[in-house]
């Protein structure tokens, strides 16, 4: 398949945001029984989307993401939609990059409004730079309220349009999920169906292209030295993004000064490099030249394991000095917090600052874990480099 068909074909990770009760499974599975009928649903559903069993994915041991998802086509264009379980399940998909998010239905009750919960999905997801927001308000059977809907549509314009979706790109759709789930007939401009199409087509209209991993400069992380032979190394890693090319010149990043080299051969996870030995090490990062740099300094998004998730309940406090696992090696570093907090308690997520010990290749959307007393007690993602 050339890249073009590949582009139209290639689905594009979407996932809903909102607080726990606010119907964002229910709009899910209205949205499944609309393209149905104006698109095509790529995945097995035997019955209806609310009614899956849920999936579980793992991002460490003991550590997963509880969810159910549907792959679906409409106006040529093709979504992975992600509905996750928890409030906690939203947070770590979102910090660990999971699913590798590149738009979002955000769903706000209308009677409760913008929740803590839901304000809290907003600032991760303008942390992560997610490009596009649909928000739907869902007024569950208080259409006749104005007053409310208004003030509620204002409340959640407020908020994104501070943390960067304006209006014309990130529309606010009002209808009701419920109704438009129990609709017992067919017709597409129907009043209950009416709010769905509308998001649909905002979603064919707003959201941006998927972005294929495979186009990306490559990253290739060394976990291990295989062999050193006079002027040419080989090293086992994982090449985390893009390809790399017999021939062409790479740059080893990390722990050091940077290195210019050249590859010369590739044969499964195993690369070899024209380097002296000594020169290169695990936790380096082979890379397209001048495309990473290795930094001491970052700012992060990080959630902590909850006890039940790290069997430990370890917090982290101004002037900790927690391990950050990155590239296969634990560094030491000091945590510096905003100055409105003075804790991070397991279960908890907030935006904080590291100073590495040793300086390592990484850039935005780079996720790491955080480690203390030997244990993993919670997961981050690089959202500046100093």
């Amino acid at each position: 398949m050339d890249d073009r068909r590949g582009a139209a074909h290639r689905s594009l990770p979407i996932c809903t945001l909102g607080a726990t009760g606010h119907g964002k499974t229910t709009l899910t599975a209205a949205m499944t029984r609309v393209i149905q009928k104006i698109g095509s649903i790529r995945s097995k559903i035997d019955n209806h989307f609310e009614q899956q069993v849920p999936d579980h994915h793992p991002i460490r041991e003991g550590v997963g993401i509880t969810y159910r998802s549907v792959d679906y086509e409409t106006s040529g264009k093709h979504y992975t939609q992600f509905d996750c379980e928890t409030d906690l399940d939203i947070v770590k998909m979102l910090v660990s990059c999971s699913f590798a998010i590149q738009g979002a239905i955000w769903v706000v009750d209308a009677v409760d409004g913008v929740t803590q919960e839901s304000s809290e999905h907003i600032k991760i997801a303008q942390r992560l730079n997610i490009p596009t927001i649909i928000s739907f308000l869902n007024t569950r059977n208080i259409v006749k309220d104005e007053e409310l809907i208004d003030i509620c549509q204002q409340e959640m314009r407020d908020l994104l349009t501070e943390n960067g979706w304006e209006e014309q790109n990130n529309p606010i759709i009002v209808g009701d999920a419920d109704k438009a789930l129990t609709y017992k007939g067919d017709r597409i401009n129907s009043d209950h169906w009416k709010p769905i199409v509308d998001l649909i087509f905002a979603m064919n209209r707003c959201m941006l292209k998927p972005i294929n991993p495979d186009n990306l400069p490559p990253i290739m992380p060394i976990y291990e030295i295989v062999e050193e032979q006079k002027e040419r190394v080989t090293v086992r890693g994982e090449i985390v993004q893009g390809h790399l090319v017999v021939g062409h010149a790479v740059d080893i990043v990390g722990k050091g000064d940077r290195i210019k080299t050249k590859c010369l051969s590739i044969k499964d996870n195993e690369v070899c490099v024209e380097s002296e030995p000594d020169w290169l090490s695990v936790g380096q990062v082979m890379c397209h030249p001048k495309t990473i740099k290795a930094h001491s300094e970052f700012t992060a998004l990080v959630y902590l394991l909850t006890q039940e998730e790290s069997g430990t309940h370890i917090p982290l406090i101004e002037n900790d000095k927690p391990e950050i696992r990155l590239w296969g090696i634990d560094v030491t570093s000091r945590l510096h917090l905003p100055d409105d907090l003075s804790i991070v308690n397991p279960g908890a997520n907030a935006h904080v600052s590291f100073a590495l010990d040793v300086p390592l290749a990484m850039e935005f959307g780079t996720t790491f874990e955080v480690k203390k007393m030997g244990s993993c007690i919670g997961l981050g993602v690089v959202t500046e480099v100093v």
